[in-house]
């Protein structure tokens, strides 16, 4: 028999996902998708789900994804967890601990250039809506603007050092000046183009393609295009 001495309401487990792709054009953007029920009903939050009992961590974030914002597992580059997030008044529901996760979408694989905002589309409309990573947007519910801070710095720390990571991001071919603006979102301030191409070439996992003349502008040179070794 229980004693009921250590009996004790246990707080609500969350999974929350911060959907992230960077591209030439577009640069470093996460995800947000309407949230259709209270609290915060009708407005924009990240994809999140109560993890079931019997649910993995991961299966959880797939589940948030695919059902929050139609973005499917072949779409999905990357997914790593970030760390958890409590506190009292993080959700006014009920006491709840937040397990985030990043996870690097494919933009050929999901809609990654829906920038409407946030009152557009119909109320049931699962697609994301894609916002720059670090920008001024408008204050997200719970706790996720923190969440995506953390996010935005964990992925700054293990870029280059975590290699699935950084090709998830940069894709299968980039260019010197890709990897430089993706380093700039992530840290604000532009590499030194001369550390950046030495470590570059000198990277084990990455070589240089031979690109034909007319992809340099003006005849000039062509830039410099990488792809991975393996």
């Amino acid at each position: 028999m229980t004693d009921p001495s250590l009996t004790r309401d246990q707080p609500l487990i969350a999974i929350d996902v911060v959907p992230m792709s960077f591209t030439a054009s577009g640069g470093l953007r996460v995800a947000t998708a309407r949230r259709l029920y209270d609290p915060y009903a009708g407005q924009e939050a990240l994809p999140g789900v109560l993890l079931q009992p019997t649910e993995l961590l991961v299966d959880g974030a797939r589940r948030a994804l695919e059902t929050k914002t139609g973005i499917s597992r072949p779409a999905v580059r990357h997914l790593a967890q970030v760390g958890a997030f409590d506190g009292p008044d993080r959700d006014p529901r009920s006491a709840a601990i937040s397990i985030a996760f990043v996870a690097v979408v494919d933009v050929a694989g999901a809609d990654a250039t829906d920038t409407r905002a946030a009152t557009d589309g119909p109320a049931g409309d699962p697609s994301p809506v894609w916002r720059e990573a670090t920008g001024a947007e408008p204050s997200l519910p719970f706790d996720h603007d923190r969440i995506i801070e953390a996010a935005v710095d964990d992925v700054r720390t293990r870029l280059w050092r975590d290699l699935p990571l950084t090709r998830a991001l940069l894709g299968p071919r980039f260019t010197t000046a890709d990897a430089s603006r993706l380093q700039t979102a992530l840290s604000g301030a532009a590499p030194d183009p001369g550390n950046l191409n030495r470590a570059l070439r000198t990277n084990p996992a990455l070589e240089r393609l031979a690109e034909p003349a007319s992809t340099g502008s003006r005849g000039g040179r062509p830039p410099a295009v990488w792809t991975w070794t393996d």
